[in-house]
């Protein structure tokens, strides 16, 4: 319910059935609270979802690193650099672990994709390295000429997954003739 209204944009409305569902003692767990970060935040309301976080914080609710996630993107979004990394920065005080998803927001241009996704490469995290080239084709930046090679190098290897050869053709650049490197 909560949900639906985020989605229809009626922030009033979810916060007065926030304030009542507390009100009748009716216990919130993280995943309420999730949605209530996640509704704040892609609704613009950026400041009360941070109070919100240190609320949850403050009452020793178990934080988790969708919950980072979602305030790190939002402040990404909305180009406060210095809090999202203040955010990004507490995971590993609170024993949490970012995902890619959580490391790809802090991403800012192309030369810090390339050298993650040659890390990802180098410790043979073929899967891993994709996402990061998904997300990074997606948000507009290019892999460079150094990937792309390492990119062939593992495609060309006797056991190489044939289904992961298909998935990142679609993101390898194509030659003056529309025909991929690896074809």
């Amino acid at each position: 319910m909560l949900q639906g209204l985020f989605r229809s944009s009626r922030c009033g409305a979810t916060q007065e059935l926030f304030n009542e569902m507390h009100d009748v003692g009716i216990i919130l767990d993280s995943q309420t609270y999730g949605i209530l970060l996640d509704g704040l935040c892609k609704n613009g309301h950026i400041s009360k979802a941070l109070s919100l976080f240190h609320m949850m914080e403050t009452n020793g609710l178990d934080l988790n690193v969708v919950m980072y996630s979602i305030l790190i993107d939002a402040f990404c979004k909305y180009k406060k650099l210095d809090t999202a990394r203040a955010l990004f920065s507490n995971l590993s005080s609170k024993g949490l672990d970012p995902n890619v998803k959580t490391y790809t927001m802090m991403i800012q241009d192309d030369v810090t994709y390339n050298t993650i996704i040659r890390g990802y490469i180098g410790q043979h995290k073929c899967y891993e390295a994709l996402i990061l080239v998904q997300e990074m084709v997606q948000r507009g930046f290019s892999i460079d000429a150094s990937n792309s090679s390492l990119i062939i190098d593992i495609l060309s290897t006797k056991r190489q997954d044939p289904t992961l050869r298909e998935v990142i053709k679609k993101f390898m650049p194509k030659d003056s003739h529309g025909m991929h490197a690896i074809e």
